[in-house]
């Protein structure tokens, strides 16, 4: 019978136990990484992705010609959506709230004109929704479908910013509290539903959205990362655009926190300068800032239409708002 020489069987035994690890740890990562679908409020539009890429819902305000995204009105850039209980779809750009129904269909919606800018929109537990009057510094609560202003909240901000300049996202918190990302000021601010300020927390650069997580914490994005302060401030996680080296990180956009301790994360790539820089689109860390999944450009080739930057001519997808749509919904 023939026979391999030993240091040929060690080696083979090393290429089994090496391949076998390798298996382990995929289907570690594999297991680490939650069923469901990602909600993308993007410049052109709402769209649901799953894990696979695969796209379940989009509505645009844009389409391809030519294999290129048409004009986008400033009026028309959405900044930030959500899918509501009723399967609806709430989404706001810079002058309009707006509610869609599965299959595209506007249902109602509020509108402004400039200087006003809204950007945000999010839903109350009565039905309402609270987005933000940028040029008046107030949040707006839309009742009766959008027909009606229930209240406007003071949220004083830098009066000498420019309206576009004073706000990001807006998110609520379990307590009924508000959490605002204010764009001059470099900082998130907790408001009471007086518009009674009782939280800030200040960020190195352009502060995009910030979630009162479950354990009390604060989990905020900003241009160049992601940090998660206890309530009084001190840093207990942080993630950086140098920690992520697989792919450039252009600015940390809306997120999602798992309750494994994974965070979902969007890259916009507004304004990015070199070809192939945003090839991700979202990503998902662990606690340790390992990627263990990622949604890259290419699952929205043909489906998904960007936006063209006039200066650059570069195709941007300009994600800012995220939801995550665990497998049940």
């Amino acid at each position: 019978m023939f026979s391999f020489p030993l240091a040929f069987r060690f080696a083979l035994v090393c290429l089994l136990a090496q391949l076998a690890t390798a298996a382990a740890q995929e289907a570690s990562r594999t297991a680490a990484v939650a069923p469901g679908s990602v909600l993308l409020a993007s410049a052109d539009g709402v769209s649901v992705f799953d894990r696979e890429g695969t796209m379940k819902f989009g509505q645009f305000t844009t389409s391809l010609k030519d294999g290129k995204p048409g004009p986008l009105g400033w009026s028309d850039m959405i900044y930030d959506g959500c899918r509501l209980p009723s399967g609806n779809y709430l989404c706001s750009s810079h002058h309009f709230v707006r509610e869609l129904s599965p299959d595209g269909k506007t249902l109602w919606e509020f509108r402004v004109q400039a200087p006003v800018e809204l950007k945000t929109c999010v839903p109350l537990p009565n039905g309402d929704v609270m987005t933000m009057d940028a040029a008046q510094m107030e949040l707006v609560q839309l009742t009766d479908h959008g027909q009606r202003i229930a209240k406007r909240i003071p949220v004083p901000t830098d009066k000498k910013a420019s309206p576009h300049n004073r706000y990001n996202l807006l998110r609520r918190t379990a307590a009924g509290t508000f959490l605002l990302a204010l764009r001059a000021e470099k900082a998130f601010v907790e408001v009471d539903d007086s518009g009674r300020e009782l939280w800030r927390h200040p960020v190195p650069d352009l502060p995009v959205a910030a979630e009162r997580l479950a354990n009390g914490n604060t989990l905020m994005s900003w241009l160049g990362g992601m940090i998660e302060a206890a309530p009084n401030h001190e840093i207990v996680w942080e993630l950086k655009a140098a920690d992520v080296t697989e792919f450039p990180v252009i600015i940390f956009g809306g997120f999602h926190r798992f309750p494994n301790g994974n965070t979902l994360i969007a890259n916009s790539d507004w304004h990015y300068k070199a070809a192939g820089e945003n090839r991700v689109q979202v990503f998902e860390v662990t606690r340790d800032k390992k990627v263990v999944w990622k949604l890259g450009t290419d699952a929205f080739t043909g489906k998904k239409p960007g936006s063209l930057e006039p200066k650059t001519g570069n195709v941007e997808h300009r994600l800012i708002g995220l939801q995550w749509l665990d497998a049940t919904q």
